[in-house]
């Protein structure tokens, strides 16, 4: 149980993250209106964080294909 609220305040983090960055990019693109600025920051922040964990869930792939194969070459 322990484990389930600490993504869920992961989650809620990013998410006041993404909303941080769509502020800022909504004024600091000034030369677009401010909602498609801040729709490109949201789509800059949601490719950031894709990229992020599919890095995470992939290292931590590897990482457990790696351990069966010692487990396996143990056993023989």
């Amino acid at each position: 149980m322990k484990n389930i609220w600490r993504y869920i305040l992961l989650g809620i983090a990013v998410a006041v993250g993404g909303m941080f960055v769509s502020d800022i990019t909504g004024h600091f693109f000034n030369g677009m209106d401010y909602g498609s600025a801040s729709v490109l920051g949201m789509c800059m922040y949601i490719c950031v964080v894709i990229v992020t964990c599919t890095g995470v869930i992939v290292a931590k792939l590897s990482k457990n294909s790696r351990s069966e194969e010692s487990c396996d070459k143990q056993s023989d």
